[in-house]
């Protein structure tokens, strides 16, 4: 389960997300899916990063969300390009194929993450994805 957001957020002060809030708010998390199967895990980015300069100062719910998703692309991102460097440096001391299982897992994590925040999203909850680095806030 994703843990649930710090006191200091909106839902802990009774705002209450609409439908169509919701609605973005799922599609933030599923459009990042749908740019990382589309992409091949670099483009997962995009999809939140339009949502939320669309709704930039109209919707906290749907600012939040679409936040959480971006971090939690960007910090992947990162990581898999950490991974993929280190599989190719790896390749000449015959150690690289060690670090395609973290690679895998890793995606599989951000995939269960993702999924989890659009279905935690359409019930109208505030919740952060772990293991995200907030380079937006």
């Amino acid at each position: 389960m994703l843990q649930q957001p710090p006191p200091d957020l909106p839902q802990q002060a009774g705002i209450i997300a609409t439908a169509e809030e919701k609605n973005m708010g799922m599609l933030c998390h599923l459009t990042a899916l749908l740019g990382v199967l589309v992409g091949g895990g670099f483009l997962g980015f995009v999809g939140p990063l339009i949502i939320m300069n669309l709704h930039q100062g109209k919707s906290e719910f749907i600012c939040f969300h679409a936040r959480e998703s971006l971090n939690h692309q960007i910090t992947f991102l990162i990581f898999y390009l950490a991974c993929g460097i280190l599989i190719f440096v790896g390749s000449f001391f015959c150690i690289g194929i060690l670090f395609i299982l973290p690679l895998m897992v890793a995606g599989i994590l951000s995939l269960i993450f993702e999924i989890m925040a659009s279905v935690q999203a359409s019930r109208g909850e505030w919740t952060r994805i772990p293991w995200s680095i907030r380079f937006i806030s």
